[in-house]
Order: C-alpha cells, then sequence, then structure tokens
C-alpha cells in the first residue's frame, strides 16, 4: 500500500450500467464561458438520466459524480471559491424553477447525498415540488433506508495508509461497498475511495502484498476517521486526489454520517519532556554513530520528533520511506534553517533514529532497512534543496534575511527594527525576497 491506490476494481455506481458523467459544455451559445447559471442549467437538464433509473445507488452515484467535476476544480482560487459557494445553491434554485420530474429526480439525488446546507435546500424544494403534484421516481422512496452490514480495513505495517471498506444494502438489492483510502502520510486526507457492487467476496480476494494486514473495523472509529479526514482535505487548495474520490466524495461522506461517529479521544504527541527522554535514550544506544561522526545529533534528533510530533500529529517513532522524504525533501528545506555541517550530518542521524524510531515500534529488520535506504535515495537532493532558496518556507526567509544582516534572532529589539525596515520596503522588493506575487487579502506587510 505503499503509494499505492489500494483499492481492488469494482463495477462504477450502480451495476456498472454506465458511468454518468458531468456536463460536457466548456462555453455558453456565444462563445463566452459558462455562467454559474449556464452550468446550474446544464446540470438540472442532465437530470433527465435519472428517469430511466430504478436503483437509488445509481442515483446517488449520479448525483456524487456531478458534485465531484466541481470539487477542487483547477481554476484560480477566486473562482473557485465562487464556484463552490454559489453553483450547487442556484442548481436547486433552477432545478424547483425548471418544475418537471427530472429537476425532481435532480433535487431528490442531491438531498441524499450532497453537503447539509444543499441538501437541506434539495429536500425542501423536492418536497414543494412533489406537493404541486410532480412524481417521484420509484428509488426516491428508498433513499435514505440503506442499512450498514460490516466494516474491514487494510492497514500497511508504517502506519501510513489504511484503506477501509465497509459494506452497505438497500433492502431487496445485493450489497455495496464502500472504499476510502486514508493516507497520514499526505496530510491526513481521503486521497483515493469508490462505491459500488463487488463480485465474490472482496475481504477474501483482494490482493495484499508484505506489509500489509487486513483486520476488523470498528465502524464508529472507521466513521470519525473517514468524515475528518474529508474535512481535512476540504481545507487543501490542492493534494494528491484521485479522480475516482472526487467522483465519490459526496456518496462516502454520506454513507459514512449515517453511522454512529462519536468523537474519540485521540492520543496526544510526547510533550517536551518525554521528547528530551528520548533523544537522551537514542543517543545513548547503538543506533547512532559516536564521537564526532555526528556531534549535533542531539539537535537533528530534535528536528526529527518536531516534524513528527508536531507537524504529522505522531508519537515520533512512525517513520516510513514517504515519511522520511517528505521530512528530508520538503519540512527540512522549507521550515529549518542548518549550517553546512549540520546538513551533511543529517543522513548519518536520520538513519539512526529511523533504526531507533521502528525498532522501538517492533518492526522487523526488512521494513527498517527500507526505511533506511530512503535516506541513502533522497540524500543527493536534501543536500540541493537545503541550498536551495526557492525552496524555503516564508518564515525561513525572513529568518535567513535577518542573519545575513546582522540581526541577533534573540535581539527582540533588533528583530523589531528589522520588521519596521522591511515594512518599509516598496513591494516589489518585500515580494522579491519572500519568493512569491502578493495576493488579494495579504497583509501590508510581515
Amino acid at each position: 500500500m505503499r503509494k499505492s491506490r489500494g483499492k481492488p476494481r469494482a463495477t462504477s455506481g450502480a451495476r456498472g450500467k454506465r458511468r454518468t458523467g458531468a456536463p460536457r459544455g466548456r462555453t455558453s451559445g456565444h462563445g463566452r464561458p459558462p455562467s454559474i447559471e449556464d452550468l446550474a442549467d446544464v446540470i438540472v437538464r442532465g437530470g433527465a438520466e435519472l428517469l430511466d433509473v430504478d436503483d437509488p445507488l445509481e442515483a446517488e452515484a449520479w448525483a456524487s459524480a456531478m458534485l465531484g467535476q466541481f470539487y477542487k476544480i483547477d481554476a484560480p482560487w477566486e473562482a473557485r471559491d465562487e464556484l463552490e459557494r454559489t453553483l450547487w445553491p442556484t442548481v436547486v434554485g433552477r432545478a424547483e424553477a425548471a418544475h418537471d420530474a427530472s429537476s425532481l429526480a435532480v433535487l431528490e439525488a442531491l438531498g441524499a447525498v450532497a453537503d447539509e446546507d444543499v441538501a437541506r435546500a434539495a429536500r425542501g424544494a423536492a418536497g414543494r415540488l412533489r406537493a404541486a403534484g410532480i412524481p417521484s421516481r420509484g428509488w426516491a422512496g428508498e433513499l435514505g433506508k440503506v442499512a450498514f452490514e460490516d466494516a474491514w480495513m487494510l492497514a500497511d505495517v508504517y502506519g501510513d495508509h489504511e484503506a477501509y471498506f465497509a459494506t452497505f444494502r438497500y433492502p431487496g438489492r445485493p450489497s455495496h461497498v464502500v472504499n476510502a483510502l486514508y493516507d497520514k502520510a499526505m496530510g491526513e486526507i481521503i486521497k483515493d475511495g469508490f462505491v459500488g457492487y463487488t463480485k465474490g467476496d472482496l475481504r477474501r480476494d483482494v490482493p495484499t502484498e508484505p506489509g500489509v494486514a487486513t483486520t476488523d473495523a470498528d465502524p464508529k472509529r472507521m466513521a470519525r476517521r473517514i468524515i475528518d479526514a474529508i474535512a481535512s482535505g476540504d481545507l487543501y487548495l490542492d493534494n494528491d486526489w484521485t479522480p475516482e474520490f472526487k467522483r465519490y466524495r459526496a456518496l462516502i461522506l454520506a454513507r459514512m454520517q449515517s453511522l454512529p461517529a462519536p468523537r474519540m479521544r485521540e492520543a496526544r504527541p510526547p510533550g517536551s519532556r518525554e521528547r528530551q527522554r528520548l533523544i537522551r535514550e537514542f543517543l545513548a544506544s547503538d543506533h547512532i554513530a559516536s564521537g564526532g561522526d555526528a556531534p549535533d545529533a542531539d539537535l537533528i534528533a530534535s528536528h526529527c520528533l518536531d516534524y513528527s510530533c508536531d507537524y504529522l500529529g505522531d508519537d515520533g517513532l512512525r517513520w516510513s520511506p514517504i515519511v522520511v522524504e517528505q521530512f528530508m525533501l520538503d519540512y527540512l528545506p522549507r521550515k529549518v534553517s542548518m549550517s553546512l555541517a549540520e546538513v551533511r550530518q543529517v543522513p548519518t542521524v536520520l538513519r539512526g533514529w529511523v533504526r531507533f524510531a521502528l525498532a522501538r515500534r517492533g518492526l522487523e529488520e526488512r521494513w527498517i532497512a527500507e526505511t533506511q535506504s530512503a535516506v541513502d535515495a533522497n540524500a543527493k537532493a536534501f543536500r540541493s534543496a537545503m541550498t536551495n532558496v526557492d525552496e524555503f518556507g516564508l518564515a525561513k526567509r525572513l529568518g535567513a534575511s535577518m542573519l545575513a544582516d546582522g540581526v541577533a534572532p534573540l535581539d527582540q529589539a533588533s528583530v523589531d527594527r528589522w520588521i519596521e525596515d522591511f515594512n518599509a520596503r516598496p513591494l516589489a522588493e518585500r515580494d522579491a525576497l519572500l519568493g512569491r506575487p502578493r495576493r488579494p487579502g495579504d497583509g501590508p506587510g510581515v
């Protein structure tokens, strides 16, 4: 499951009849980009597909695909924000105004899987259309009556990924599977998933690989984990989501919200006292070269703990090839200022820390060796990134500029004077130092 998609093949939507898709129109009839109203009208007209549907799962999959087509689209964030805020309320309004059977079907399908505010509005509009005498399709009466059957999961040995599989059933219909791939290494998001009917015993037939175990999943914990992870992903402007996840996001979320999902007490990362104890034990162990090979081992180990505990929310001991790569090529270059001597020591200390941490977790030697190999594989790129200003984050750029100007970081008066001087510089000069253009909403300075 390491960087794999972690899912078996299944029929899309319901029974694999067809892949209901999103509107294809890119321009209006006059050659201009479509307006929100144009897009809403295309979606409402597309609801004619739902008149031929006889399965509630297929109707839900249609609505989920519509919602997913406009989730995190590739567009400037201002345009994306406006689309996400206004499109679906507009769809609800246009569907109610259309006042026919297909628009009612659109509203009923959206009411089953859309986010809370849109779903509530869609259900209200659907109720008014039914009260006006427009008949519902047969599947509409089944929506919301799905029953949970069981859940299980695949988990990799490092703890980077958990692939959840939950089985649900509408009365009198075959069971369908909801899959969600929880990716802890990529920011605790759901990055992949599917919903559909499968053939045979999926748990028995799913292909596995070394380092991946199959276990029962607690449905409450599963639901809470997936709901929270989708919410975390919603905060990102962009991430490593698959097209399938976007397509099924709304339906996956609706199924998880149908289960009890109480807030779980999460283990807290170690505090400063526990971290210092771990560092002392590491330095006293045989996992790190002694003497002059790594005189800054304690400082580098503290960076390892800061990343694992504060950035990943872990216990300091969860390391993997993916975590190593992100630590070396993203976190350290972006967040941490180091001398050249420290940079040279990082691979040695990190190899030792990985062995120390994973041995404590009880991992087999092959997984420890695989993770140490990732340190060696990324060492050259790490050294390059640590000296490439383009890789630095804003705070690190500012800190480096202060040091270059002779400002002592612990001298608050000098720091304040430097910041005041920085804010008085022309915008172009500030942006050149910070390495990015200014955006609407940026403050006047640091």
